[in-house]
């Protein structure tokens, strides 16, 4: 049989991954398929469905890495992806990972899903460690008690994984006749949930798992919406029977706990039956660190010298690879010049691809150690050590805890932080969180801070960054405290977060992260950055014809045919510099810039640096892209030529603080619209934006002034705008809280007087 008939005869499956948030999920997603998802030691890490393609051999199997979730209630925006996929995932295969170090949480989502008819293959993941620790498991029994096939697996390394695979690419998966299925629904509860089906005229045998989990709902919710008296009257016998042989009797507004507690019994039925499970036993010196990283007074401060060290390192040790990367683009630039004949595709390449994508690439080294020491820090588990101390802070601006993680997740890129927003369960939380989560500094402003820092603040660059970050972490706070007192918020559910034993992080794991990270940058300056910078060279070097106002040709060619002298070389140098100026101020850049001029003139910024945030729209790094184009005629080191044109230390510091909090990018608003589903909070958001960074700006500007010189400044027109700017800043907070008070209420589970609370979806009435 030839290879693409054997292909063709395998058969199709599609396989779900389903387990809680840090039970290897997404570690064994990778380990099957061989793909590089980012792997996190916090919930969120896998925010939507993740599809891979893994082949045995005989199956070609789709591999989806659903979100992580401790049960099947859909408490979040994440954990309803899980529900909703579940009919679909019965119909295929079902992986249960179950985190065999945390046997009984992880043990209740299994509980479920063998509840609804479901028997998955489980993979008992992180088998190492609890062997390590002393766990025993007879996987036999475990197989006879609950009608499922185990695999002992430890998807760090791969290792169980093959076996695996070749089980779920089986043409027909047996399933595990079980005599007694210690984990299924108990009889009581069957029955009642069948005649609550027969009221929608389904049979709990033939009806889907959706179905009877709806079925299961009905049974515990608070209060049935709408009220139904065949389901009161099933309800309430229902706790008749299980109030037989009790001294308490069982309420009917008490079923949902009676229905966990049960579960929870079956459990530690199994787990007495068939398993040995190690107490947890910390090391000394890991409860001595937590105690450190983690104190009250303690874990911030040392927190913020973490992100001072990361700073640090970014430009010293980033300067000498950044060094041999401008030597590279300065030799690229020098060898196309003197290899090509003169003409526009010589300024193309020159002017536009290697001056705009070369200003690009420079700053790869430095963007790399800093996805370095951020990658050391998940990986060893500090990240969550991180969140859990950023929990009083996140509270004092009306934030639950969880919303620092997708904040943290922003230092990377502000597109997969607003993602991660889905795992915040109060809709006002979320839109508050995707609002601020732009003014978290992803890695795409960076070039514009190494470079302005490293030019005008050379003695001591890191700590001028450092003071950048902790303005705009000043202004998040504001905005965020703000808006709290404004519209009080209330957040009942407790922030959980599991925190994950110290590792050494895997020389693979950060080296596949830095990799897709660089891949990630290179990729993008070869598209939208290299269209940006073609663009902007186009409006650089058009009309041709510009009036100059002397004659520079005749005066060149006297001086190229007379003697060749010190003076006739700089003369010549000096009269082409300011021709190359003269024709770039009549070109249709300079007129757009010159334009839109007289709104950014207040914040110190010439016609350059006005014009380069525009392509920051596209994205944040076609700043320098733009600014290296713009300033090519005055200088070949971009530094050299903003220090002659008249930008000063104050000018640039505000220019960075701009960036920094001004417009996201055009993907960063697009998942924000998409995500809160809101067309005018996404509007709203972008004027917000601009609003804070215009005001935050001219204010630095004003306060930068008076240190900077005793000379006096208008202090009436300082007075006009900024008092126009807090009129104005007030009017869109307000209109933002009408904005996402009309969607309050979606999540009442964390709204204590909402007066639906208990309804279908509160989380106190679900299964």
């Amino acid at each position: 049989m030839s290879k693409s008939s054997l292909m063709k005869s395998k058969i199709q499956r599609n396989v779900y991954l389903v387990g809680n948030p840090n039970c290897g999920k997404t570690s064994l997603f990778n380990a099957i398929t061989g793909e590089r998802r980012r792997v996190g030691n916090w919930p969120g890490v896998t925010v939507q469905k993740l599809e891979g393609i893994a082949n045995s051999e005989t199956a070609n199997l789709t591999i989806c890495d659903l979100p992580g979730t401790y049960s099947l209630t859909p408490a979040t925006p994440e954990e309803e992806v899980v529900l909703k996929t579940i009919d679909a995932a019965a119909d295929g295969c079902i992986v249960n990972v179950v985190d065999i170090a945390n046997f009984e949480r992880n043990l209740f989502l299994t509980t479920q899903l063998i509840e609804l008819g479901i028997k998955p293959v489980v993979s008992l993941n992180c088998f190492d460690s609890f062997t390590k620790a002393g766990g025993t498991i007879d996987l036999q029994k475990f197989s006879t008690f609950t009608g499922t096939t185990p695999f002992p697996t430890v998807a760090r390394t791969g290792e169980g994984t093959h076996n695996l695979v070749e089980f779920i690419g089986r043409p027909d998966i047996i399933s595990v006749e079980d005599c007694e299925n210690w984990l299924s629904l108990p009889q009581v509860w069957l029955d009642a949930a069948e005649e609550a089906l027969r009221l929608k005229d389904l049979h709990w045998h033939s009806a889907r798992p959706t179905q009877r989990y709806s079925a299961l709902t009905d049974l515990i919710r608070l209060q049935p919406d709408p009220i139904v008296p065949e389901l009161i009257e099933i309800r309430q016998n229902l706790a008749k029977k299980l109030s037989e042989g009790r001294e308490i009797p069982v309420k009917t507004t008490n079923l949902a706990c009676e229905l966990a507690s049960d579960r929870y019994r079956r459990i530690e039925k199994l787990i007495a039956g068939c398993a040995i499970v190690p107490g947890k036993n910390i090391p000394a010196w890991q409860e001595k660190l937590d105690r450190m990283l983690t104190h009250r007074f303690l874990g911030l401060p040392i927190f913020a010298l973490m992100m001072a060290w990361v700073f640090w390192t970014t430009f010293s040790i980033g300067e000498i690879p950044m060094g041999w990367m401008e030597s590279l683009v300065d030799w690229l630039s020098g060898f196309v010049q003197a290899n090509m004949q003169e003409g526009l595709i010589r300024e193309l390449l020159v002017g536009g691809v290697i001056s705009g994508v070369g200003g690009i690439i420079v700053f790869i080294p430095n963007i790399l150690i800093l996805f370095f020491w951020i990658a050391l820090l998940e990986d060893s588990g500090y990240m969550s050590r991180a969140a859990f101390i950023m929990d009083r802070m996140m509270n004092s601006i009306g934030l639950h805890g969880r919303a620092f993680i997708p904040m943290i997740m922003g230092l990377g890129c502000n597109v997969p932080a607003v993602l991660a927003t889905r795992i915040i369960d109060n809709r006002f939380q979320r839109l508050l969180t995707m609002l601020l989560i732009p003014l978290v500094t992803c890695a795409a402003r960076l070039p514009v801070l190494v470079l302005l820092c490293g030019t005008f603040f050379p003695e001591n660059p890191s700590i001028w960054m450092f003071t950048l970050f902790f303005v705009n972490l000043l202004v998040l706070i504001f905005l965020g405290q703000t808006t709290s007192m404004l519209f009080k918020t209330s957040e009942n559910s407790p922030f959980l977060l599991e925190m994950p034993p110290y590792r050494l992080p895997t020389p693979s794991s950060v080296f596949h992260m830095l990799y897709e990270k660089a891949a990630h940058f290179i990729e993008k300056a070869g598209t939208v950055i290299l269209a940006g910078a073609v663009i902007i060279w186009v409006l650089s070097v058009f009309p041709r014809e510009v009036p100059l106002s002397f004659d520079y040709e005749s005066e060149l060619t006297r001086l190229r045919s007379s003697e060749i002298t010190v003076e006739s070389t700089e003369r010549i140098a000096e009269l082409s510099r300011k021709r190359e100026i003269e024709l770039m101020e009549g070109r249709y850049m300079a007129r757009l810039g010159k334009f839109i001029h007289p709104v950014m003139e207040p914040l110190g910024f010439s016609w350059r640096e006005t014009v380069s945030l525009i392509p920051g729209f596209l994205a944040k790094e076609s700043v320098v892209s733009t600014l290296s184009v713009l300033y090519l005629p005055y200088s070949d080191n971009l530094g050299d030529a903003m220090r002659k044109t008249g930008m000063t230390p104050l000018t640039a510091f505000v220019f960075m603080m701009f960036t920094l909090l001004y417009i996201p990018c055009i993907a960063t608003l697009g998942v924000i619209w998409r995500e809160s589903g809101s067309t005018r909070f996404t509007a709203l958001a972008l004027v917000v934006y601009f609003a804070i960074a215009y005001v935050v700006s001219y204010i630095t500007l004003k306060i930068g002034a008076v240190l900077q010189t005793s000379t006096s400044i208008d202090w009436f027109e300082g007075l006009v705008i900024i008092t126009v700017a807090i009129a104005a800043g007030w009017y869109l907070i307000r209109t933002f809280i009408v904005t996402i008070r009309g969607s309050r209420c979606n999540s009442c589970a964390s709204c204590s007087s909402c007066p639906s609370r208990g309804k279908s979806d509160c989380s106190g009435g679900q299964p």
